[in-house]
C-alpha cells in the first residue's frame, strides 16, 4: 500500500509509443480522404474539368446525390465576374453550355434535376446570385 506521503504514481507511455501512434492516425486520416475522394469527388469532375475549360475563371464546384428526403439532385456552382440575372444573355449562354457539358460527361438519367448556381463575390459584401433549376426530364427530352 501506498504511504500517505508518498505521491501517486501513473503508468506511463514510452515517447517511442506515441510517435508511432500519431504516425498511424495520420496514414488512417489521409486514407480517409483519399476514400472519400474517390467515391464523392471523383464521379464528377469530367463534368468539372469541362466547365472550367469553357469557362476558365469559373471555379466550378459539381456535387450529385440525394438530399434527405428529396430527389437526385445535380448541383454546379461557378463563379462569374457580373452581376448574374436570368434575364441576361451571358447567365443564358452559361446555363446551356453548362447543360451540354452535363449530358456529355455525366448519366443525367440518374439525377431528376439540374441546379445551377451562377455567383458573383462581391468584396465585403454579400454574393449576388441567380439559381437556375431544370428539369432532367425536360433535358433529356
Amino acid at each position: 500500500m501506498n504511504e500517505p506521503n508518498q505521491p501517486v504514481t501513473f503508468p506511463t507511455v514510452s515517447g517511442r509509443w506515441v510517435v508511432l501512434a500519431m504516425l498511424g492516425f495520420g496514414i488512417v486520416m489521409a486514407g480517409s480522404i483519399w476514400v472519400f475522394s474517390k467515391f464523392e469527388i471523383e464521379p464528377f469532375q469530367p463534368l468539372a474539368r469541362a466547365i472550367k475549360a469553357e469557362f476558365p475563371q469559373s471555379e466550378p464546384h459539381v456535387k450529385g446525390g440525394r438530399p434527405k428526403k428529396q430527389p437526385p439532385l445535380l448541383r454546379v456552382v461557378m463563379k462569374v465576374d457580373f452581376t448574374p440575372s436570368e434575364a441576361d444573355p451571358r447567365v443564358t449562354h452559361i446555363v446551356d453550355r453548362v447543360t451540354a457539358l452535363a449530358k456529355e460527361h455525366l448519366n443525367l438519367a440518374e439525377y431528376e434535376t439540374l441546379q445551377i448556381h451562377i455567383v458573383h463575390y462581391v468584396p465585403e459584401k454579400s454574393p449576388e446570385h441567380v439559381t437556375i433549376e431544370r428539369s432532367v426530364q425536360d433535358l433529356l427530352k
